[in-house]
């Protein structure tokens, strides 16, 4: 059987097509994927075309997945075929992928929850840009994947109270599940009157950084986690963020230091490696997120059910083998 993947052939269109084998070049691994999880805010986003996307088509989603490596280039030293690899895996059976973007999988976390691994990283990266105080209050708006991981890691730095804000029964539940110490229906409605120290807007909706302007205490933080996939109307800045002194800090998951870390901002190599370790410790939990696993040959039939808002699913994951 020829190697398989997904594709987005069209707007809106979701189709699994065969391609030849790759071969990898000089400081490259061939990869069998294991799991590969659908990061749904993203994927859907350029499935659809929605705001602040390419619109070009095929789109060849995924970015998050456990691999087996079963060839690698010669003189490549580091990695041996048979090795279990988290990577940056698009949803594909087989691909290459530069060595030095793989970390071998320590053998305490399982395949299917490190599929997720990339998922957290970017949650760990807008959590890291917070720089939470110890004993901070910190709300998390929207608690889909990024959200719940987010507020999760708001804890293991050391907000003293994290509460998270979906219109969603169960994503409530699984937060509490989670570690967080409240969960609300509504913005409208936040456990803390007196405001946060720091809000994580996680959900991308364009309405929803008003709420969390309005969330935030006066000096406080608001963290633009979500991809907003639009423009935000009937913005005061002068009551809603000028006369609060809030700062607004963009965190885009391509915002990352280059090389070395400085400040705040981490290389995307060390928020990796700073998941793998959390999961390890059990400090974070990605098993709770993942609602679905399903073969490939249902890619179709997931992104369907994701783009319905299907409220049992948090993330689907494809097993390959």
């Amino acid at each position: 059987m020829k190697p398989r993947r997904v594709v987005a052939s069209s707007k809106s269109v979701i189709e699994i097509e065969e391609y030849d084998i790759p071969i990898p070049i000089p400081g490259q691994v061939l990869v069998e994927s294991l799991y590969t999880a659908i990061s749904p805010g993203t994927e859907l986003a350029f499935l659809h075309n929605m705001a602040n996307t390419s619109g070009k088509y095929p789109y060849y989603p995924g970015y998050s997945g456990s691999c087996r490596i079963i060839d690698k280039a010669d003189n490549l030293e580091g990695f041996e075929v048979g090795q279990v690899v988290v990577c940056q895996a698009r949803h594909a059976s087989h691909q290459t992928i530069d060595a030095n973007r793989c970390i071998i999988l320590p053998e305490s976390i399982s395949q299917i929850d490190a599929a997720v691994y990339t998922i957290a990283s970017i949650a760990l990266q807008g959590v890291r840009k917070a720089q939470i105080q110890l004993g901070d209050n910190v709300c998390v708006l929207g608690l889909g994947s990024i959200g719940n991981l987010a507020a999760q890691l708001s804890k293991v730095a050391g907000a003293g109270y994290v509460e998270g804000i979906d219109f969603v029964d169960r994503r409530r539940e699984l937060a509490l599940e989670s570690g967080l110490d409240a969960a609300s229906a509504s913005s409208e409605e936040p456990s803390l009157k007196s405001g946060y120290d720091i809000v994580i807007e996680a959900t991308g909706a364009p309405k929803a950084v008003l709420s969390a302007f309005k969330l935030a205490k006066k000096y406080g933080k608001v963290i633009l986690l979500g991809s907003t996939r639009g423009n935000t109307d009937d913005v005061n800045f002068y009551m809603d963020v000028h006369r609060k002194g809030l700062t607004i800090i963009g965190a885009h998951a391509g915002c990352r230091a280059s090389s070395e870390n400085f400040g705040y901002f981490h290389t995307l190599r060390d928020d990796e490696e700073t998941v793998l370790k959390l999961m390890t410790q059990g400090r974070i939990r990605t098993d709770l997120l993942i609602s679905e696993i399903t073969s490939v040959d249902n890619a179709a039939a997931a992104y369907e059910s994701l783009t319905k808002k299907d409220e049992k699913l948090m993330l689907i994951a494809f097993k390959w083998l």
